[in-house]
């Protein structure tokens, strides 16, 4: 079981580190996927080991691929079923599926030497290249400003996540093991390989499905397919359209989740740059100080968010949310529309504030998101016309994890600018919005439609 676990982590490291190992031979790669469990009719690994390509021409609704559930890396539960020296098994039960799959994975000595990264292709902001090698070199290379990579990422949220991601993933590492089986690196890089496979949502790695390029939407050629149980699964990689010989499987790594190219990246190594999904995302929660915290973390709670804080997403080019300025207006409820905080409006404030509560409260929270939303462009060091301008020169080499960075930066604030506009347009308009008391006046038959009063028809 180790051994064929190291073989698969080795593929791993051949097929997504371009300087970590020689590339791997096609026919080693599919008698190892045999050897898995995996079925490969019509595709195989690139010559640099990046991609899978179709062998063929493969027709829509045709598998390209299909393996066992035996194949499958999946959540092993309890550490008794690894050999990694597990020193707090409370610890390595609440981590993370991924993490768990990954101790699964990197327990052999053998994967831990296949899947080491080699530093020097992080040296050349342009040398490495796309969105894998750059997530790579964020976390492997140098953590300041020696490394180019993270200089081109300089102010991004991007670059937030993956730092969070591998600082949780290095207290991880040192609190559940005594001896770990591997370095913080080489868990996320198990880690971008998961995918959410199971029927439940959970994730596994599956061999060679892992090596799939990304395109979203309508980009994607291939989609997985899930059959049968829990004991008899199996994942077939099937065709959604004609595919030429020689060309890249892609698959939708966002499985439909919603989530930008930021995330994605944090959490892949992907993105997709003929079909940019700039997201910026913002954390919100009620203030401590605020007096009426505690009623207000309730109407969270009835309204089915945490209490702690609830992220929302602002996507380049489309409109914010109507929870997201639900919970604005929420964290400004105060002084004479506090009355809607009372128990008597408790299970309806949500609904309740989801339109203009008043000018005062529309005002504080636009006015505030605008200033967050424009504080967090200033962060960058550099403006989104100066990063076009940069790609638009052609200066910067295709596919590049330079490329990618800058991408990934102007997606952000293309968003951030989308929502300053929105926000700001709204500021614009507050003096023709109707508020909380004249639609309530309205449904009391007290306005007319045009907002008059039917105060003298009521003694005609």
């Amino acid at each position: 079981m180790a051994s064929t676990r190291a073989r698969q982590a080795h593929v791993r490291g051949r097929c997504r580190v371009r300087s970590a190992l020689e590339a791997t031979k096609e026919g080693r790669t599919r008698s190892w996927g045999e050897e898995r469990g995996v079925r490969i009719p019509c595709c195989t690994t690139s010559a640099d080991g990046r991609k899978i390509l179709a062998t063929k021409d493969v027709k829509r609704g045709e598998a390209v691929l299909e393996a066992s559930a035996d194949a499958w890396f999946r959540d092993p539960k309890e550490p008794q079923r690894v050999m990694a020296d597990v020193a707090d098994a409370s610890v390595w039960r609440n981590a993370p599926e991924w993490f768990r799959i990954a101790t699964s994975v990197l327990e052999d000595p053998e994967a831990r030497g296949a899947l080491q990264l080699s530093k020097a292709t992080f040296d050349d902001v342009e040398g490495a290249l796309g969105a894998f090698e750059l997530l790579l070199g964020l976390v492997e290379g140098p953590l300041d400003e020696t490394n180019p990579l993270r200089s081109a990422m300089e102010g991004t949220q991007a670059l937030a996540m993956v730092d969070a991601s591998r600082n949780r993933t290095h207290a991880l590492v040192e609190s559940a093991f005594t001896d770990a089986p591997a370095s913080t690196s080489e868990f996320l890089a198990v880690r971008t390989a998961c995918l959410d496979v199971e029927e439940s949502g959970k994730p596994a790695l599956v061999p060679l499905v892992h090596l799939a390029d990304h395109q979203r939407g309508d980009g994607a050629n291939a989609q997985l397919v899930i059959k049968g149980g829990w004991f008899g699964a199996r994942v077939q990689l099937v065709a959604t359209k004609d595919i030429s010989r020689e060309q890249s499987i892609c698959i939708d790594w966002d499985q439909g989740q919603g989530r930008g190219d930021s995330r994605l990246f944090a959490q892949h190594g992907v993105m997709d740059t003929r079909a940019p999904r700039g997201t910026f995302e913002i954390g919100l929660s009620i203030p401590e100080d605020d007096p009426f915290c505690e009623d207000k973390m309730d109407v969270l709670e009835i309204a089915g968010f945490s209490g702690e804080g609830v992220t929302f997403s602002i996507q380049e080019g489309e409109l914010p949310s109507e929870d997201l300025r639900t919970m604005l207006r929420l964290i400004h409820l105060g002084g004479t529309d506090a009355f809607l905080l009372e128990a008597l409006f408790r299970d309806q404030v949500w609904e309740l504030i989801s339109l203009p509560v008043s000018r005062e409260n529309e005002e504080m929270a636009c006015a505030s998101i605008v200033q967050a939303l424009e504080q967090a462009l200033e962060s960058y060091p550099t403006t989104f016309e100066e990063d076009f301008a940069l790609l638009a020169k052609g200066q910067v080499q295709e596919g590049s994890a330079l490329e990618i960075a800058i991408r990934l930066r102007m997606g952000e604030k293309q968003a951030l600018l989308t929502g300053i506009q929105f926000f700001n347009g709204v500021l614009d308009e507050l003096d023709e919005v109707e508020y909380y008391q004249e639609r309530r006046l309205k449904r009391l038959g007290l306005l007319n439609d045009d907002g008059g009063s039917t105060f003298e028809d009521f003694f005609r």
